[in-house]
């Protein structure tokens, strides 16, 4: 069998693989469903050799762009040994097919929401052929919004060896093109499932992904990666974590995570002195998903590099103290800001940020 890939978004797909942990299928299985998208394991292999020597192959499929055929030359003393040849090599197909088509599609995820000003638009793509799930065919030609909350279960893969992609679509190209922008999310839906010869619907099914796909590797990844980056953060000296911070705040993937944020994003660090000062458990000051979301309903005039204010706010306005936790005032010259922090066992997370001219009463 000749499988076709498409080449992967290099960057993007090398480092998902390289942050994946190769353990034992039975490890595995007790992780939850965002744990194991950073892990890897086969079932039927224990964590040893065998498990790294396929781990290693494939991960020179995504750095070289080898295809299935020489990645089953690698390890064809394992699949033997196992006996995943002949009528068996789906096992084979399993583990390429879906682990790359997973790396992949991370990879594509991002590239994507870095283009979502231009191409506001996801299409799901299926391959349509007798191989193609009837619900993966239901869904083929639907066109939501690229932060649509039908892409955080419906992002492809969707069942091991699924073959769905998603194709990006400006506003002309949707109109042109007489497409329905869907805004109902159609997950577990009874659906009329469509007849793969003739297209007629001939029965009713829900409308799932398959048991463990329902989600979204690349969204999953991101969140994965601020909580690691707010870890470091906090290794890091003042020298460093300022500008470090501040370019991630300049960046387009923050002003993307402020439209539609999940999780926590690393915006400042304090002093050592302040932190000692407010006793505070760590120093890097954490802006949740939850405050984010409310800053940007309650406060539209706040864009999202008013955030780089919030270091300068700590490093150079006046602090008081409250029960809750501290207050930072900094005058900068047309306005005021006033950055409000909570202290806690998780940390410091802002909750609140405010911006106001000093021609506003009560400036």
């Amino acid at each position: 069998m000749t499988l076709t890939l498409e080449p992967l978004p290099a960057r993007e797909a090398i480092a998902f693989w390289q942050d994946k942990v190769p353990m034992g299928a039975g490890a595995f299985a007790a992780l939850s469903a965002e744990e194991k998208l950073h892990a890897f394991a086969v079932s039927g292999i224990a964590k040893g050799d065998e498990l790294d020597s396929i781990y290693e192959a494939l991960q020179r499929a995504i750095d070289d762009g080898i295809s299935y055929g020489e990645f089953k030359k690698q390890c064809a003393d394992i699949f033997t040994r196992r006996g995943w040849t002949g009528k068996r090599d789906w096992r084979v197909q399993n583990i390429f097919r879906t682990n790359i088509q997973t790396a992949y599609n991370v990879g594509r995820w991002q590239r994507q929401q870095q283009s979502a000003g231009s191409f506001p638009y996801l299409m799901y793509n299926a391959v349509n052929d007798s191989r193609t799930r009837p619900t993966h065919r239901a869904l083929d030609g639907k066109v939501f919004p690229a932060d649509h909350p039908f892409w955080d279960t419906w992002y492809p893969p969707n069942g091991f060896r699924c073959r769905c992609s998603t194709i990006s679509l400006t506003e002309g190209q949707v109109k042109r093109r007489g497409l329905r922008v869907e805004t109902e999310d159609p997950t577990n839906t009874p659906t009329l499932i469509p007849h793969p010869v003739t297209g007629e619907k001939i029965h009713l099914q829900q409308l799932l992904p398959d048991p463990g796909f329902a989600g979204n590797p690349g969204k999953s990844r991101a969140a994965a990666l601020l909580t690691t980056l707010a870890q470091r953060a906090e290794q890091w000296t003042d020298a460093v974590a300022a500008p470090v911070l501040g370019g991630l705040l300049s960046g387009e993937g923050f002003a993307l995570w402020y439209r539609k944020p999940t999780g926590v994003w690393p915006v400042a660090k304090l002093n050592s002195a302040q932190a000692a000062a407010v006793a505070a458990p760590t120093r890097t000051v954490l802006l949740p998903a939850e405050t984010a979301a409310r800053l940007r309903r309650d406060h539209p005039e706040l864009t999202s590099t008013d955030f780089l204010l919030v270091q300068r706010a700590l490093d150079q306005g006046q602090r008081r103290d409250t029960e809750a936790g501290p207050i930072f005032t900094l005058e900068t010259g047309d306005a005021v800001v006033t950055v409000t922090l909570t202290t806690g066992s998780d940390g410091l997370r802002i909750v609140g940020l405010e911006k106001r001219s000093l021609s506003e009463p009560g400036s």
